[in-house]
Protein backbone atom coordinates (compact mmCIF):
# COMPACT_ATOMS: atom_id res chain seq x y z
CA UNK A 1 0.00 0.00 0.00
CA UNK A 2 2.50 2.55 0.83
CA UNK A 3 4.70 1.78 -2.17
CA UNK A 4 1.42 2.58 -4.26
CA UNK A 5 0.74 5.48 -2.64
CA UNK A 6 4.13 6.85 -3.28
CA UNK A 7 4.08 5.70 -7.02
CA UNK A 8 0.67 7.66 -7.18
CA UNK A 9 2.12 11.19 -5.61
CA UNK A 10 5.19 10.52 -7.35
CA UNK A 11 2.54 10.14 -10.79
CA UNK A 12 0.78 13.56 -9.68
CA UNK A 13 3.86 15.25 -9.52
CA UNK A 14 5.44 14.27 -12.89
CA UNK A 15 2.05 15.32 -14.01
CA UNK A 16 2.21 18.74 -13.02
CA UNK A 17 5.83 19.18 -14.38
CA UNK A 18 5.14 18.15 -17.61
CA UNK A 19 1.81 20.10 -17.87
CA UNK A 20 4.59 23.12 -17.02
CA UNK A 21 6.58 21.99 -19.31
CA UNK A 22 4.27 22.08 -22.23
CA UNK A 23 2.39 24.55 -21.42
CA UNK A 24 4.22 26.77 -23.64
CA UNK A 25 4.24 24.82 -26.70
CA UNK A 26 1.10 26.11 -28.46
CA UNK A 27 2.36 29.88 -27.67
CA UNK A 28 5.88 29.38 -28.93
CA UNK A 29 4.95 31.18 -32.35
CA UNK A 30 3.06 33.74 -31.52
CA UNK A 31 5.54 34.44 -28.68
CA UNK A 32 8.17 34.41 -30.82
CA UNK A 33 6.71 36.87 -33.19
CA UNK A 34 5.47 38.91 -30.07
CA UNK A 35 9.21 39.69 -29.55
CA UNK A 36 10.26 39.79 -32.96
CA UNK A 37 7.66 42.53 -33.80
CA UNK A 38 7.51 44.33 -30.34
CA UNK A 39 9.06 47.78 -29.61
CA UNK A 40 13.19 47.35 -29.59
CA UNK A 41 14.45 47.89 -26.68
CA UNK A 42 17.76 48.60 -25.64
CA UNK A 43 18.46 45.19 -24.04
CA UNK A 44 17.34 43.18 -27.33
CA UNK A 45 19.69 45.46 -29.96
CA UNK A 46 21.72 41.97 -30.87
CA UNK A 47 18.35 40.57 -32.48
CA UNK A 48 17.96 41.74 -35.26
CA UNK A 49 21.46 40.87 -36.10
CA UNK A 50 20.80 37.39 -34.77
CA UNK A 51 18.36 37.22 -37.12
CA UNK A 52 19.62 38.18 -40.13
CA UNK A 53 22.66 35.78 -39.50
CA UNK A 54 20.18 32.61 -38.79
CA UNK A 55 18.23 33.60 -42.57
CA UNK A 56 21.31 33.19 -43.99
CA UNK A 57 21.59 29.49 -42.87
CA UNK A 58 18.44 28.88 -44.30
CA UNK A 59 17.43 30.96 -47.26
CA UNK A 60 14.85 28.20 -48.36
CA UNK A 61 11.02 28.35 -49.13
CA UNK A 62 8.43 30.68 -47.02
CA UNK A 63 7.96 34.42 -45.82
CA UNK A 64 11.51 35.43 -43.95
CA UNK A 65 8.80 36.25 -41.24
CA UNK A 66 8.26 32.57 -40.86
CA UNK A 67 11.70 31.28 -41.42
CA UNK A 68 12.62 33.98 -38.49
CA UNK A 69 10.42 32.06 -35.73
CA UNK A 70 11.10 28.70 -36.90
CA UNK A 71 14.68 29.35 -36.35
CA UNK A 72 15.02 31.55 -33.18
CA UNK A 73 12.92 28.68 -31.87
CA UNK A 74 15.00 26.17 -32.79
CA UNK A 75 17.77 27.86 -31.21
CA UNK A 76 15.74 28.42 -27.82
CA UNK A 77 14.52 25.10 -27.69
CA UNK A 78 18.33 24.00 -28.09
CA UNK A 79 19.84 26.22 -25.51
CA UNK A 80 17.16 24.81 -23.05
CA UNK A 81 17.68 20.88 -24.13
CA UNK A 82 21.15 21.13 -24.26
CA UNK A 83 21.22 22.73 -20.10
CA UNK A 84 18.92 19.70 -19.15
CA UNK A 85 22.48 17.50 -20.85
CA UNK A 86 25.26 19.56 -19.10
CA UNK A 87 23.14 19.38 -15.48
CA UNK A 88 20.71 16.38 -15.44
CA UNK A 89 23.90 13.52 -14.61
CA UNK A 90 24.68 16.63 -11.60
CA UNK A 91 21.01 15.96 -10.62
CA UNK A 92 20.91 12.26 -10.87
CA UNK A 93 24.13 11.49 -8.82
CA UNK A 94 22.88 14.36 -6.17
CA UNK A 95 20.12 11.87 -5.80
CA UNK A 96 21.68 8.96 -5.44
CA UNK A 97 23.36 11.02 -3.14
CA UNK A 98 20.80 12.53 -1.13
CA UNK A 99 17.92 11.02 -1.82
CA UNK A 100 15.05 11.41 -4.60
CA UNK A 101 12.48 13.95 -2.65
CA UNK A 102 14.92 16.70 -1.94
CA UNK A 103 16.32 17.10 -5.67
CA UNK A 104 13.17 17.03 -6.84
CA UNK A 105 11.63 19.75 -4.35
CA UNK A 106 14.61 21.60 -5.62
CA UNK A 107 14.31 21.75 -9.20
CA UNK A 108 10.67 22.12 -8.81
CA UNK A 109 11.31 25.77 -6.94
CA UNK A 110 13.96 26.57 -9.14
CA UNK A 111 10.95 25.67 -12.54
CA UNK A 112 8.87 28.35 -10.56
CA UNK A 113 11.37 30.96 -10.54
CA UNK A 114 11.53 30.43 -14.07
CA UNK A 115 8.39 30.89 -15.04
CA UNK A 116 7.60 33.68 -12.67
CA UNK A 117 10.40 35.33 -14.55
CA UNK A 118 8.78 34.90 -18.06
CA UNK A 119 5.36 36.21 -16.48
CA UNK A 120 7.49 39.46 -16.72
CA UNK A 121 9.50 39.47 -19.39
CA UNK A 122 8.90 42.33 -21.78
CA UNK A 123 11.65 41.88 -23.89
CA UNK A 124 13.33 38.90 -25.48
CA UNK A 125 16.41 38.81 -23.05
CA UNK A 126 14.96 38.35 -20.14
CA UNK A 127 12.75 35.45 -21.62
CA UNK A 128 15.75 34.06 -23.04
CA UNK A 129 16.85 33.99 -19.30
CA UNK A 130 14.04 32.50 -17.79
CA UNK A 131 14.60 29.70 -20.75
CA UNK A 132 18.11 29.48 -19.33
CA UNK A 133 17.11 28.96 -15.54
CA UNK A 134 14.56 26.43 -16.70
CA UNK A 135 16.94 24.30 -18.56
CA UNK A 136 19.33 24.48 -15.34
CA UNK A 137 16.18 23.55 -13.26
CA UNK A 138 14.30 20.92 -15.56
CA UNK A 139 16.93 17.49 -14.08
CA UNK A 140 13.11 16.19 -12.47
CA UNK A 141 12.08 14.42 -15.07
CA UNK A 142 15.27 11.46 -14.72
CA UNK A 143 15.33 11.98 -10.94
CA UNK A 144 11.29 10.63 -11.25
CA UNK A 145 12.10 8.37 -13.54
CA UNK A 146 15.29 6.82 -11.37
CA UNK A 147 12.11 7.04 -8.19
CA UNK A 148 10.26 5.29 -10.64
CA UNK A 149 12.60 2.89 -10.81
CA UNK A 150 13.21 2.76 -6.91
CA UNK A 151 9.76 1.13 -6.65
CA UNK A 152 9.89 -1.42 -9.45
CA UNK A 153 10.76 -5.09 -9.51
CA UNK A 154 13.51 -5.81 -12.50
CA UNK A 155 10.55 -7.82 -14.44
CA UNK A 156 8.52 -5.12 -13.51
CA UNK A 157 10.50 -2.20 -15.14
CA UNK A 158 8.78 -1.47 -18.47
CA UNK A 159 5.81 -1.65 -16.85
CA UNK A 160 7.21 1.36 -14.39
CA UNK A 161 8.91 3.07 -17.42
CA UNK A 162 5.59 2.90 -19.28
CA UNK A 163 3.74 4.44 -16.03
CA UNK A 164 6.10 7.32 -16.62
CA UNK A 165 5.24 7.82 -20.26
CA UNK A 166 1.75 7.61 -19.18
CA UNK A 167 2.45 10.69 -17.04
CA UNK A 168 3.93 12.24 -20.12
CA UNK A 169 1.13 11.90 -21.59
CA UNK A 170 -1.06 13.59 -19.44
CA UNK A 171 0.98 16.16 -19.01
CA UNK A 172 0.75 16.27 -23.06
CA UNK A 173 -2.75 16.07 -23.17
CA UNK A 174 -3.90 18.79 -20.34
CA UNK A 175 -0.85 21.35 -20.97
CA UNK A 176 -0.88 22.75 -24.29
CA UNK A 177 -4.74 22.61 -23.94
CA UNK A 178 -4.85 25.08 -20.85
CA UNK A 179 -2.08 27.23 -22.65
CA UNK A 180 -3.79 27.19 -25.61
CA UNK A 181 -6.91 28.35 -23.73
CA UNK A 182 -5.03 30.83 -21.80
CA UNK A 183 -3.78 32.46 -25.08
CA UNK A 184 -6.84 34.17 -25.34
CA UNK A 185 -6.52 36.00 -21.74
CA UNK A 186 -4.60 38.97 -22.51
CA UNK A 187 -3.45 40.43 -19.03
CA UNK A 188 -1.54 42.95 -20.31
CA UNK A 189 -3.06 45.78 -19.14
CA UNK A 190 -3.22 44.86 -15.90
CA UNK A 191 -0.38 46.41 -13.27
CA UNK A 192 0.98 42.59 -12.50
CA UNK A 193 1.19 41.71 -16.04
CA UNK A 194 3.64 42.69 -18.69
CA UNK A 195 2.80 40.68 -21.75
CA UNK A 196 0.00 38.74 -23.48
CA UNK A 197 1.08 35.57 -22.37
CA UNK A 198 1.76 36.60 -18.77
CA UNK A 199 -1.57 34.61 -17.92
CA UNK A 200 0.05 31.17 -19.25
CA UNK A 201 2.93 32.05 -17.28
CA UNK A 202 1.65 32.52 -13.68
CA UNK A 203 -0.09 29.14 -13.93
CA UNK A 204 2.93 27.78 -14.82
CA UNK A 205 4.54 29.14 -11.62
CA UNK A 206 1.35 27.56 -10.23
CA UNK A 207 1.51 23.92 -11.33
CA UNK A 208 5.33 23.78 -10.30
CA UNK A 209 4.49 25.09 -6.35
CA UNK A 210 1.97 22.70 -6.14
CA UNK A 211 4.35 19.44 -6.98
CA UNK A 212 6.54 20.88 -4.82
CA UNK A 213 3.99 21.33 -1.98
CA UNK A 214 2.71 17.64 -2.83
CA UNK A 215 6.50 16.27 -2.92
CA UNK A 216 7.17 18.02 0.56
CA UNK A 217 4.03 16.96 2.13
CA UNK A 218 2.47 13.14 0.57
CA UNK A 219 6.33 12.05 -1.07
CA UNK A 220 8.08 9.17 0.84
CA UNK A 221 11.54 8.87 0.22
CA UNK A 222 11.61 6.19 -2.39
CA UNK A 223 15.83 5.45 -2.19
CA UNK A 224 16.84 3.70 1.23
CA UNK A 225 20.14 4.85 3.14
CA UNK A 226 21.46 1.84 2.29
CA UNK A 227 21.59 1.99 -1.56
CA UNK A 228 22.48 5.46 -1.38
CA UNK A 229 25.73 6.54 -3.55
CA UNK A 230 28.74 7.68 -1.31
CA UNK A 231 31.12 9.00 -4.51
CA UNK A 232 32.02 12.51 -4.35
CA UNK A 233 29.25 15.13 -5.66
CA UNK A 234 30.50 17.35 -8.21
CA UNK A 235 29.41 19.33 -11.77
CA UNK A 236 31.16 16.71 -14.16
CA UNK A 237 31.17 16.87 -18.35
CA UNK A 238 28.36 14.52 -19.34
CA UNK A 239 30.70 12.29 -21.61
CA UNK A 240 33.01 12.14 -18.06
CA UNK A 241 30.01 10.68 -16.11
CA UNK A 242 29.33 8.36 -19.31
CA UNK A 243 32.48 7.21 -17.90
CA UNK A 244 31.54 5.22 -14.65
CA UNK A 245 28.72 3.39 -16.28
CA UNK A 246 30.76 1.02 -18.67
CA UNK A 247 28.39 -1.31 -19.49
CA UNK A 248 28.75 -1.57 -23.26
CA UNK A 249 24.78 -2.98 -23.92
CA UNK A 250 24.00 0.62 -21.95
CA UNK A 251 26.56 2.24 -23.59
CA UNK A 252 24.88 1.30 -27.06
CA UNK A 253 21.12 1.91 -25.83
CA UNK A 254 22.46 5.18 -25.05
CA UNK A 255 23.53 6.39 -28.59
CA UNK A 256 20.41 4.44 -29.73
CA UNK A 257 18.35 6.09 -27.30
CA UNK A 258 20.26 9.35 -28.76
CA UNK A 259 19.24 8.85 -32.46
CA UNK A 260 15.45 8.49 -31.87
CA UNK A 261 15.13 11.64 -29.27
CA UNK A 262 17.41 13.70 -32.24
CA UNK A 263 14.77 12.77 -35.19
CA UNK A 264 12.04 12.18 -32.96
CA UNK A 265 12.70 15.63 -31.45
CA UNK A 266 13.14 17.24 -35.02
CA UNK A 267 9.62 16.35 -35.44
CA UNK A 268 8.12 17.60 -32.33
CA UNK A 269 9.67 20.93 -32.79
CA UNK A 270 7.93 21.81 -36.32
CA UNK A 271 4.97 20.44 -35.32
CA UNK A 272 4.06 23.29 -33.86
CA UNK A 273 5.04 25.48 -36.75
CA UNK A 274 3.33 22.70 -39.23
CA UNK A 275 0.09 23.65 -37.72
CA UNK A 276 0.77 27.45 -37.63
CA UNK A 277 1.62 27.98 -40.93
CA UNK A 278 0.60 25.26 -43.47
CA UNK A 279 -2.86 24.91 -41.95
CA UNK A 280 -3.00 28.40 -40.12
CA UNK A 281 -4.05 27.62 -36.49
CA UNK A 282 -4.01 29.82 -33.77
CA UNK A 283 -2.82 29.16 -30.33
CA UNK A 284 -6.03 27.71 -28.77
CA UNK A 285 -6.80 25.03 -31.75
CA UNK A 286 -2.65 24.44 -31.88
CA UNK A 287 -3.17 23.20 -27.64
CA UNK A 288 -6.48 20.83 -28.86
CA UNK A 289 -3.82 19.12 -31.82
CA UNK A 290 -1.70 18.73 -28.69
CA UNK A 291 -4.48 17.60 -26.69
CA UNK A 292 -5.24 14.80 -28.89
CA UNK A 293 -1.44 13.92 -29.57
CA UNK A 294 -1.37 13.59 -25.33
CA UNK A 295 -4.11 11.58 -25.34
CA UNK A 296 -2.92 8.85 -27.36
CA UNK A 297 0.39 8.93 -25.86
CA UNK A 298 -1.38 8.39 -22.91
CA UNK A 299 -3.42 5.64 -23.88
CA UNK A 300 -0.50 4.15 -25.74
CA UNK A 301 2.20 4.19 -22.49
CA UNK A 302 -0.68 3.41 -19.91
CA UNK A 303 -2.74 1.15 -21.43
CA UNK A 304 -1.15 -0.67 -24.53
CA UNK A 305 2.39 -0.83 -22.77
CA UNK A 306 1.03 -2.51 -19.84
CA UNK A 307 -0.79 -4.89 -21.85
CA UNK A 308 1.75 -5.85 -23.97
CA UNK A 309 4.47 -5.64 -21.19
CA UNK A 310 5.13 -9.18 -20.91
CA UNK A 311 3.70 -10.91 -23.82
CA UNK A 312 6.17 -9.66 -26.44
CA UNK A 313 9.44 -8.09 -25.62
CA UNK A 314 10.52 -4.85 -25.31
CA UNK A 315 12.63 -5.39 -28.85
CA UNK A 316 9.99 -6.23 -30.39
CA UNK A 317 7.50 -2.98 -28.95
CA UNK A 318 10.41 -1.13 -30.18
CA UNK A 319 10.80 -2.32 -33.72
CA UNK A 320 6.62 -1.89 -34.24
CA UNK A 321 7.12 1.51 -32.96
CA UNK A 322 9.82 2.86 -35.36
CA UNK A 323 7.76 1.51 -37.83
CA UNK A 324 4.70 3.20 -37.24
CA UNK A 325 6.70 6.46 -36.94
CA UNK A 326 9.35 5.84 -40.24
CA UNK A 327 5.80 5.42 -42.77
CA UNK A 328 3.21 8.09 -40.98
CA UNK A 329 5.47 10.81 -40.85
CA UNK A 330 5.29 11.46 -44.73
CA UNK A 331 1.82 11.16 -44.64
CA UNK A 332 1.16 13.81 -41.92
CA UNK A 333 3.52 15.96 -44.44
CA UNK A 334 1.49 15.06 -47.28
CA UNK A 335 -2.31 16.23 -44.81
CA UNK A 336 -1.93 19.88 -45.12
CA UNK A 337 -4.72 21.72 -45.45
CA UNK A 338 -7.17 19.25 -43.82
CA UNK A 339 -6.73 18.95 -40.45
CA UNK A 340 -8.86 15.79 -39.88
CA UNK A 341 -6.37 13.87 -42.50
CA UNK A 342 -3.85 15.34 -40.20
CA UNK A 343 -5.12 13.71 -37.04
CA UNK A 344 -5.48 10.13 -38.73
CA UNK A 345 -1.48 10.39 -39.63
CA UNK A 346 -0.69 11.56 -36.18
CA UNK A 347 -2.23 8.16 -34.74
CA UNK A 348 0.78 5.93 -35.62
CA UNK A 349 3.03 8.69 -34.51
CA UNK A 350 1.88 9.04 -31.27
CA UNK A 351 1.34 5.10 -30.62
CA UNK A 352 4.72 4.53 -32.42
CA UNK A 353 6.17 6.79 -30.10
CA UNK A 354 4.48 5.45 -27.06
CA UNK A 355 5.85 1.77 -27.27
CA UNK A 356 9.23 2.83 -28.26
CA UNK A 357 10.11 5.03 -25.68
CA UNK A 358 9.42 3.32 -22.48
CA UNK A 359 10.63 -0.01 -24.16
CA UNK A 360 13.96 1.88 -24.69
CA UNK A 361 14.05 3.21 -21.29
CA UNK A 362 12.87 -0.30 -19.34
CA UNK A 363 15.94 -2.07 -21.34
CA UNK A 364 18.43 0.57 -20.43
CA UNK A 365 17.21 0.51 -16.43
CA UNK A 366 17.64 -3.11 -16.62
CA UNK A 367 21.22 -3.41 -17.53
CA UNK A 368 22.35 -1.23 -14.47
CA UNK A 369 22.38 -1.87 -11.10
CA UNK A 370 19.81 -0.39 -8.47
CA UNK A 371 22.58 1.66 -6.71
CA UNK A 372 23.37 3.50 -10.13
CA UNK A 373 20.12 4.18 -10.93
CA UNK A 374 19.73 7.76 -10.28
CA UNK A 375 23.46 8.41 -12.48
CA UNK A 376 22.15 5.89 -14.97
CA UNK A 377 18.87 7.20 -15.68
CA UNK A 378 20.15 10.78 -15.06
CA UNK A 379 22.53 10.40 -17.75
CA UNK A 380 19.86 8.70 -20.79
CA UNK A 381 17.81 11.75 -20.10
CA UNK A 382 21.04 13.67 -20.35
CA UNK A 383 22.18 12.00 -23.83
CA UNK A 384 18.17 12.51 -25.00
CA UNK A 385 18.56 16.13 -23.96
CA UNK A 386 21.78 16.49 -25.64
CA UNK A 387 19.34 15.50 -29.15
CA UNK A 388 17.12 17.61 -27.90
CA UNK A 389 19.00 20.27 -28.07
CA UNK A 390 20.41 19.74 -31.81
CA UNK A 391 17.20 17.70 -33.09
CA UNK A 392 15.35 21.51 -33.23
CA UNK A 393 18.25 23.01 -34.83
CA UNK A 394 18.01 20.01 -37.54
CA UNK A 395 14.60 19.94 -37.79
CA UNK A 396 14.26 24.22 -38.16
CA UNK A 397 16.66 24.20 -40.68
CA UNK A 398 15.61 21.73 -42.79
CA UNK A 399 11.97 22.93 -42.45
CA UNK A 400 13.38 26.34 -43.49
CA UNK A 401 15.49 25.54 -46.12
CA UNK A 402 13.33 22.61 -48.16
CA UNK A 403 9.83 22.77 -46.34
CA UNK A 404 7.67 20.33 -44.42
CA UNK A 405 7.67 17.32 -47.04
CA UNK A 406 11.30 16.84 -47.62
CA UNK A 407 12.01 17.25 -43.97
CA UNK A 408 9.69 14.48 -42.69
CA UNK A 409 10.57 12.08 -45.18
CA UNK A 410 14.18 12.77 -44.09
CA UNK A 411 13.40 12.25 -40.69
CA UNK A 412 11.66 8.94 -41.55
CA UNK A 413 14.12 7.64 -43.47
CA UNK A 414 16.88 8.59 -41.11
CA UNK A 415 14.77 6.58 -38.59
CA UNK A 416 14.75 3.37 -40.17
CA UNK A 417 18.48 3.46 -41.03
CA UNK A 418 19.28 4.20 -37.75
CA UNK A 419 17.71 1.08 -35.86
CA UNK A 420 18.48 -1.07 -38.81
CA UNK A 421 22.06 -0.45 -37.81
CA UNK A 422 21.47 -1.08 -34.45
CA UNK A 423 19.21 -4.01 -34.38
CA UNK A 424 22.30 -6.06 -32.71
CA UNK A 425 21.71 -3.77 -30.17
CA UNK A 426 18.20 -4.46 -29.19
CA UNK A 427 19.10 -8.23 -29.17
CA UNK A 428 21.99 -8.24 -27.03
CA UNK A 429 19.91 -6.30 -24.65
CA UNK A 430 16.81 -7.91 -24.77
CA UNK A 431 19.18 -11.33 -24.23
CA UNK A 432 20.62 -9.83 -21.57
CA UNK A 433 17.23 -8.44 -19.56
CA UNK A 434 16.05 -12.13 -20.05
CA UNK A 435 18.75 -13.29 -17.89
CA UNK A 436 18.42 -10.92 -15.37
Amino acid sequence: MQRRSSVGVLLFILILDLMGFTLIFPLVPDLLAFYVHSTPHAIDSYLPSLIQTLLQFAPGIGTGEEREIILLGGILASVYALLQFFLSPFWGRLSDRIGRRPVLLLTSSGLAFAYLLWGFSTTFTLFLISRVVAGVMAGNLGVATAAMADLSTEEGRTKSMGLVGAAFGVGFIVGPALGGALSKLDLSGLPFAYHPFSAAAFVSVALSLLSAVLNYFFLQETLPEHLRSKGPLRIEYPFRVLSELKEPTFRRMLALNFAFMFLFTSFEFTVTFFYKIDFGLIPSQIGLVFFYLGLLLALGQGVLVRRLSGIISEQRMIVAGVILIAFALPLLALSAPSVPLSLLALAPVAIGSSLLQPAMAGLASRSISADRQGLAMGSFRSMGSLARGVGPIFGSYVYGSVGITVTYIVIGALLLVSFAVGAGTLRQAQSEASRT
